[in-house]
């Protein structure tokens, strides 16, 4: 007789941190709409227990990042439990600071996370193209690296960058399936490579994961709004893991890999 399936309960309470969502109007919104306002952003993920979120403006990735960064400001002064990151370009055509000046404006408004996203903004990440501004994040502020798949390039792009820049604290979003055969080695060769959560929709993946790396590399993320809190949200919180593993991945490392900023 085949055993009895055996369901987890969800008894703690944990305050969640997304390190993956974005505020502003999208060209094709996800289940939940678009959140125009900090204050929606705020109630929609309260419902799950996200108390902070580390948030972009979707003009940033949709229009240009220097519109988007200006506009993420704006929308969250006096949202104190919205922590601004900021999307970077190269700088070799004009249009975004030199590395060096980027920095500048990064420790003066206090933001202590920079987000690329090389293959929708259409630059490559080889060093003669991103070396120098890869160079002048590298121990400053850690690199969100949203991807469209981790397919062979992309793969051993992270690898090139993550050991070349040993520095640089490299986040790695928007994941998709089956990537264990390419995460795993790359994650346990580069230990400054890091993995948010939000589309890693493998089985079981973050039960997985912490014991083949170990949970004190990935970060939860939502990818708001362009999908739904629920999918990432239930495997979190009923993956199984202890406690202080659910605790580590929902907020407390990210709250480590922002503490790791040079301000």
């Amino acid at each position: 007789m085949a055993a009895p399936l055996r369901f987890r309960t969800i008894a703690l309470v944990i305050e969640l941190i997304d390190s993956n969502c974005a505020l502003g109007m999208v060209s094709r919104p996800g289940p939940a709409g678009a959140f125009l306002s900090a204050d929606d952003l705020e109630a929609h993920q309260a419902r799950f227990g996200i108390g902070k979120a580390l948030v972009y403006h979707s003009l940033a990735v949709e229009e240009h990042p220097t519109a988007g960064n200006e506009l993420l400001m704006q929308a969250i002064e006096s949202h104190d439990n919205l922590i601004p990151s900021w999307l970077a370009l190269p700088h070799h055509t004009g249009e975004f600071p030199k590395p060096e000046r980027f920095i500048e404006e990064l420790r003066s408004a206090g933001v202590r996370a920079v987000r690329i996203f090389p293959d929708q903004q259409r630059f490559l990440t080889d060093d003669w193209v991103s070396g120098e501004l890869f160079e002048a994040l590298a121990g400053q502020v850690p690199l969100f690296w949203h991807i469209d798949s981790l397919d062979t390039p992309t793969a051993r792009e992270l690898y090139r960058v993550s050991t070349t820049h040993h520095d640089l604290q490299i986040v790695i979003c928007d994941v998709d399936k089956m990537i264990n055969r390419t995460i795993t080695p790359l994650m346990r060769e580069a230990p400054n490579i890091w993995l948010e959560t939000g589309g890693y929709r493998t089985h079981r993946g973050i039960e997985y994961l912490s014991n083949a790396v170990g949970a004190d590399r990935m970060v939860f993320g939502t990818k708001l709004p362009w999908q739904a809190v629920g999918p990432p949200h239930a495997e979190l919180m009923y993956a199984d893991i202890d406690d202080d593993a659910r605790r580590a991945i929902g907020s407390s490392n990210l709250e480590r890999l922002l503490a790791m900023a040079a301000w």
